[in-house]
């Protein structure tokens, strides 16, 4: 007989994002039995619309949402395990629980931030100075990793830091997984891009994923991107998803575009469906990702899993995600022009001439690497640490 576990967040996010992204392919794997021995009891999390009050949002985060999970793991109906898939939500780790607590740890920089050099340059990861009520919001997060049993981190590079920073604690890699079938193209599939023509002109067209952030490095590619020939420059078409807003006051991402004399410039904002992010998928060339800093790194894998090449920085932990020696120097932004002048010169020889543009063909060997992170061994790792308690 299956056992049951609760999965634990807090606000509901949606699945386009990363965090959110990964908490719904295991509400998905466990609703549909892919997870060996385990069955979805359900799910403790809580909607508050779109435009939240703060005092809402503060009653439901530290006191509502908390008294509900440790109600919850302590009633006669409780379930066998309680996971709680990321840990901006471990302060949800009941003080006193009846049953196994793990949590999934995508990264600890926003708990234990730090300045990175990166070259001569210094990039604040996570926040130096936060305020006040994120410094007690911190302190709870800190407390409730500590108290948990189990801590599944989906990189190597969050695993050591939890060895360093919760010793005490038992810790294991489980990398994140993903649905091959929804991002691999089927035979017989067009690698053209369906929607309207204005949307994907005959161009070189090169997509950028994440959000402004510091360790993002959004800066850095603008200048790398501004820096190449004018001749180059005028073919390509960069496409950005994710919000344009620095969290660093810095100035927003279509700013910095103009700035740098990057042409032909769209920010596509956070909201785009899942379908149009496929689609900006297909008509790119390489996706373009220069962050110093992730947890699992969902775009690059993303991206090689419809057999997009990925033009990547070689910083943790995106960079275990990648195929041997394909990373870029963080700091190099030679290196990177030069590598995007390659692609510009094997687009320009595919598609000679405006009435002959040829979409780019999906690379079967990336697309091959990427099923290493299918989701069916992330089903079986979950098994595996589920039944660590029993």
């Amino acid at each position: 007989m299956a056992r049951k576990v609760t999965l634990v967040r807090g606000g509901v996010l949606g699945a386009n994002t990363g965090i959110g992204g990964a908490h719904h392919a295991l509400v998905g794997a466990l609703e549909g039995e892919q997870v060996d021995d385990w069955r979805l009891q359900g799910v403790a999390e809580y909607d508050l619309g779109p435009h939240p009050n703060l005092l809402r949002r503060v009653m439901q985060r530290w006191f509502t949402h908390p008294r509900k999970v440790s109600s919850l793991a302590n009633s006669e109906h409780r379930p066998d395990l309680i996971h709680i898939t990321d840990q901006e939500q471990a302060h949800l780790v009941p003080k006193s629980c009846k049953v196994p607590v793990v949590v999934t740890v995508h990264d600890l920089f926003h708990l234990f931030p730090k300045h990175l050099s990166v070259g001569a340059t210094n990039v604040e990861i996570g926040h130096l100075k936060p305020p006040l009520m994120r410094r007690r919001d911190l302190s709870q997060l800190k407390r409730g990793l500590a108290r948990s049993d189990l801590l599944l981190c989906d990189s190597y590079a969050t695993l050591e830091a939890c060895k360093i920073h919760f010793p005490n604690v038992d810790s294991l890699w489980l990398p994140l997984g993903l649905n091959m079938d929804a991002f691999s193209p089927k035979e017989g599939d067009q690698r053209a891009p369906i929607g309207p023509a204005s949307e994907f002109q005959k161009g070189c067209h090169l997509l950028i994923v994440g959000s402004h952030d510091p360790r993002k490095r959004m800066s850095f590619l603008m200048e790398v991107l501004g820096g190449l020939e004018d001749s180059i420059k005028h073919d390509l078409h960069i496409h950005h998803v994710g919000t344009s807003i620095s969290s660093s006051k810095e100035a927003s991402i279509d700013h910095l575009a103009e700035q740098h004399g990057v042409m032909n410039f769209t920010a596509h904002g956070g909201d785009l469906s899942s379908e149009a992010l496929m689609n900006l998928r297909h008509a790119s060339e390489v996706l373009l990702f220069p962050s110093v800093s992730e947890g699992f790194g969902y775009p690059p894998i993303e991206a090689m899993a419809t057999g997009t090449p990925v033009l990547c920085a070689d910083m943790p932990s995106h960079n275990e995600l990648m195929p041997p020696g394909s990373c870029l120097s963080a700091n190099e932004a030679s290196e990177w022009q030069k590598r995007i002048a390659e692609v510009h010169s094997a687009w320009k020889d595919r598609s000679v001439s405006d009435s002959n543009h040829v979409w780019p063909e999906p690379d079967h060997t990336l697309i091959e690497h990427a099923r290493t992170f299918d989701i069916g061994a992330f089903c079986q790792r979950t098994s595996d640490a589920y039944n660590r308690f029993f």
